[in-house]
């Protein structure tokens, strides 16, 4: 059988067929019909954010309907929950959740920083103008800095004056 395509040129040769048109293919193992397809429970800012609206109100912001909110509330998940993990992510992005508690700040000269419309300062923080800072809220209510440069250094912020 060889011989006969000995003297062909590649463009003769037939097209091959492929695994499923053979009567006896191979193929991966078949999928399982009724499968998770993400979160095993829902997330709990969802439940959290579903509990204090009313009903009615919760599936019209997410664009749900209010049979999938009920159950929501009653503590069902479905077993494909992309469609309701979908609208919570589009919610969160469209009211600009954040994630983090870090904000990223500019050193000014003099040492300054500017956040939520107030000027603070740090000793040592004039040798960084120019260079930008994580800045976040502490404990005590006050706000500390990280610098992003080396030397890294952690910084408590005070403020100076009255609204910049």
């Amino acid at each position: 059988m060889l011989h006969m395509y000995a003297s062909a040129t590649v463009g003769d040769l037939g097209r091959g067929v492929g695994a499923d048109h053979c009567p006896v293919g191979t193929n991966a193992a078949p999928q399982p019909e009724k499968c998770a397809k993400g979160l095993i429970s829902a997330p709990a800012d969802l439940m959290e954010f579903v509990a204090g609206l009313p009903g009615r109100e919760a599936a019209r912001v997410l664009g749900l309907s209010k049979g999938s909110v009920g159950r929501l509330r009653q503590g069902y998940w479905p077993d494909d929950p992309r469609k309701v993990l979908q609208a919570w992510e589009r919610y969160k992005a469209s009211r600009g959740v954040v994630a983090s508690g870090w904000f990223l700040r500019k050193v000014y000269a003099g040492g300054q920083v500017r956040h939520a419309g107030h000027a603070y300062t740090a000793t040592g923080l004039a040798a960084r103008t120019g260079q930008l800072l994580a800045v976040s809220r502490s404990a005590d209510g006050g706000l500390l800095a990280q610098t992003l440069d080396l030397p890294a250094e952690r910084l408590s912020l005070t403020q100076l004056g009255a609204p910049a």
